[in-house]
C-alpha cells in the first residue's frame, strides 16, 4: 500500500504505533544499560554505604574521598554508576579479592591470550596485573574460592565493572560463603547499529566467538575449582566456552566446572549444533539456570531462535533431556521484576542462596586439592 493513499487519521496512527516500537526495541535485548552516563551537580545519587541506605545525596554532600573510594579496616569501597546518572557506593569485604579480564579485543582474535588485559581492585581503584599472578593466586590459596561472571549485551566497559560489582554486592557480599576471588570478565557488546535487532544479532553471534577466548583463559588455570557465572548473552559466552573445552585435550586438570546462568540468551546456531549434547559434558558438574518467564528480552532472544532454528530447541528443555539430571532449571518469575537486569536478577532469593551453595561447594573440593597437595609434600 502507497504511504500517500492512507487516510491522514489512519497515517497518524501508524506513524505513532511506529515510534511506540522504536521506543520499545531500544529497550530490547539490552542488559538495562545506563540511560544517561552524564552526570550534573544537580543529579541526586542513591549511595549504599557498609548496607545502610542513605536516601537522596547530591554530589555536593560533604564525602571524604578516601572514605567513599578506597580501604580500611572494613575492607575497600568502590563508587559503581547507576541507571539515570545516579551512583552507588558498594563495599568489599577484607576478605574478599576483586579482578577484572578485559577481553574486548578477543572476538578478533580469540586464541590470542596476550589479548587479555588483567587487573586488580586495589584501595577502590583498578590496577594493572599479569594474568600469572591470578592464575598463580588461585591455585596457591585456596583460603579463598574463585568465581567469574560474564555480563551480557550492550554493556561497555565501565559499566561492565559497575553492574558486576552491584551483582557481588546484592547476591555475594553477605551471603554464607567463604572468601571470594570475584573476577570480572568483561567482552565487548555494547551497541553498534541502531536497529536493535540487527545489533543483537552481532553480538550474538560474537559471544559464541568471545567463548572461544574465555576458553583460553580457562587454560591457563591449574584445575577446574571454580564457579562461572553469565548473564544473558554472558551465559552463551559460558556455555561456548564449555564447548570448546571439551573438544581439546585438559585430562590433566583436576575437577569439574559448576555454572550458573541467569536469564540465558542463547545463539540459534549454538542451540541447534550444541546445545543440545551440552548436558553430556564431562568437564561440567552441574548447571544451574535460573529464568524468568516475564522478561521480555529472553522472549525475544527464543522468537529470533525459532525463526533460524526450526526445532525451537532453548536451554529450559535442558532438564527433561538426555543427560539432563546435570541441569536444574529454577523458575524464579515472582522473585524478580520483568526487567532484564542483573540487578534485578541478583536480587532474587533463589539465585543468593543456589550461587552461595555452589561457592561453598567449589570452596571444600579446594581445600580437598589442597591437602592432597599438603600430603604429598
Amino acid at each position: 500500500m502507497n504511504i500517500t493513499s492512507l487516510k491522514p487519521r489512519t497515517w497518524i496512527s501508524h506513524s505513532i504505533i511506529a515510534g511506540i516500537l522504536c521506543l520499545v526495541n531500544s529497550y530490547v535485548l539490552a542488559e538495562d544499560y545506563l540511560l544517561n552516563e552524564s552526570k550534573s551537580e544537580n543529579v541526586k545519587s542513591t549511595l549504599t554505604l557498609a548496607g545502610r541506605d542513605f536516601g537522596n545525596l547530591d554530589n555536593e554532600t560533604h564525602w571524604n574521598s578516601k572514605l567513599v573510594q578506597g580501604e580500611g579496616e572494613d575492607g575497600q569501597w568502590i563508587e559503581t554508576i547507576d541507571t539515570r546518572g545516579r551512583t552507588r557506593i558498594i563495599q568489599v569485604c577484607p576478605r574478599d579479592d576483586v579482578w577484572l579480564i578485559s577481553a574486548r579485543h578477543s572476538h578478533c582474535q580469540p586464541g590470542d591470550v596476550s589479548l587479555l588485559e588483567c587487573s586488580r581492585l586495589v584501595n577502590g581503584c583498578w590496577q594493572s596485573e599479569d594474568l600469572a599472578d591470578l592464575t598463580n593466586d588461585h591455585a596457591n590459596d585456596k583460603t579463598k574460592v574463585t568465581m567469574i561472571y560474564v555480563h551480557g549485551n550492550r554493556t561497555d566497559l565501565k559499566w561492565a565493572k559497575s553492574r558486576a560489582i552491584q551483582f557481588y554486592d546484592n547476591s555475594l557480599r553477605n551471603c554464607d560463603r567463604p572468601p571470594l576471588r570475584f573476577v570480572v570478565f568483561a567482552w565487548k557488546s555494547e551497541a553498534e547499529k541502531a536497529r536493535v535487532i540487527p545489533d543483537y544479532k552481532i553480538k550474538s553471534n560474537r559471544s559464541v566467538m568471545v567463548g572461544k577466548a574465555f576458553c583460553e583463559l580457562l587454560d591457563h588455570f591449574d584445575d577446574r575449582k571454580m564457579l562461572l557465572g553469565g548473564f544473558s548473552l554472558g551465559a552463551q559466552v559460558v556455555l561456548s566456552a564449555m564447548s570448546e573445552a571439551e573438544l581439546r585435550d585438559m585430562s590433566s586438570k583436576t575437577g569439574q566446572y559448576q555454572v550458573a546462568v541467569m536469564a540465558p540468551a542463547i545463539n540459534s546456531e549454538f542451540s541447534r549444533a550444541s546445545l543440545a549434547i551440552y548436558p553430556q559434558n564431562t568437564l561440567v558438574r552441574h548447571t544451574d539456570v535460573f529464568v524468568s518467564r516475564d522478561d521480555c528480552v529472553v522472549k525475544v532472544s527464543e522468537a529470533i531462535n525459532r525463526r533460524t532454528n526450526a526445532s525451537c530447541f532453548n536451554i529450559t528443555d535442558l532438564s527433561g533431556y538426555q543427560g539432563g539430571e546435570s541441569v536444574s532449571v529454577h523458575d524464579i518469575t515472582c522473585e524478580v521484576t520483568r526487567r532484564h537486569s542483573i540487578d534485578n536478577y541478583g536480587r532474587s532469593p533463589s539465585v543468593v542462596s543456589r550461587v552461595c551453595d555452589l561457592l561453598n561447594e567449589v570452596f571444600q573440593e579446594g581445600q580437598a586439592i589442597s591437602g592432597n597437595r599438603d600430603a604429598v609434600k
